[in-house]
């Protein structure tokens, strides 16, 4: 067997196995959009139909009787905010542990430790300061913990791009005359613009799903889109058709986002630096 053949074949094997794995992490979420758009006798045949007549019935269900779009703006505001807020304070955060407080290790140990708590460990004091303060079923008290929680996690992303970035460029920027302030906004955010938004990305999707919070602290006016879910089990089964909907619908903007900053994601996490 030539060179050539083996390297044909080795192809050949490579491709099918990443096709194996391509349909094997698709396959649940397919699932899940088809039974989106099937009928409920649809989804209960078996063997299961892999083709059949379309239907709207479960996302009409959701906008006409569950009101669905009001769980997805409380879950848009949370989420906007969040990121917004997270990224203000994590950049200049990241900057200044990157390269104006080179000993800082007992700050991003700090950090660090805070993030690893569990989220369902301190729920209950957190509940319990949310009703003292008047705070449950309002969108403060969601973006203060989503930031909370999602903050640590931004700064010890960004630092790691800030890093990679030459010292040099700061202090011929100080010798100039420019502030700290300008340095990072002028000199050092352009240089990590793929890592910030990289880091907004992975905020969006952590505070999106977020789903033990707003179980505890949201209400009938705050309920954000993963709460929503629960509605479908019923004293009469779990409405799959439905359920399957709203969890498409809930996917798809995260999806959707992802996908229109995959060129800015891509940079933060194969360059991210200044060669």
């Amino acid at each position: 067997m030539t060179s050539k053949s083996r390297s044909l074949i080795s192809k050949c094997v490579i491709t099918a196995f990443c096709g194996l794995l391509v349909l094997v992490y698709l396959f649940p979420y397919t699932w899940m959009v088809m039974t989106a758009f099937r009928s409920p006798v649809d989804s209960f045949e078996r063997p299961p139909k892999f083709f059949f007549q379309p239907t709207l019935d479960g996302v009409r269900y959701l906008f006409e009787v569950v009101e669905f779009n009001g769980y997805l703006i409380s879950s848009t505001i949370v989420t906007l905010v969040t990121v917004l807020a997270t990224i203000v304070i994590a950049v200049p955060a990241a900057y200044a542990v990157a390269h104006v407080e080179k000993n800082s290790k007992s700050f991003l140990i700090f950090i660090l430790v805070a993030r690893m708590i569990p989220g369902i460990a301190i729920v209950v004091p957190v509940y319990l300061l949310a009703s003292q303060f008047r705070l449950l079923d309002t969108y403060q008290v969601l973006v203060l913990m989503n930031i909370a929680f999602n903050l640590p996690f931004a700064i010890w992303l960004l630092r790691s791009f800030f890093i990679e970035v030459h010292p040099g460029l700061r202090e011929a920027a100080l010798v100039d005359g420019c502030s700290e302030v300008q340095v990072l906004t002028l000199v050092m955010s352009p240089l990590v613009l793929g890592g910030i938004m990289a880091t907004a990305v992975f905020v969006f999707i952590a505070v999106w799903n977020e789903f033990l919070f707003a179980l505890v602290l949201s209400g009938p006016h705050t309920a954000t889109a993963p709460i929503a879910v629960l509605g479908f089990r019923t004293a009469f089964g779990i409405q799959w058709d439905s359920m399957s909907a709203a969890a498409f619908l809930i996917s798809a903007p995260v999806i959707v986002f992802a996908f229109i900053m995959q060129r800015y994601l891509v940079q933060g996490l194969t360059m991210g630096s200044i060669k």
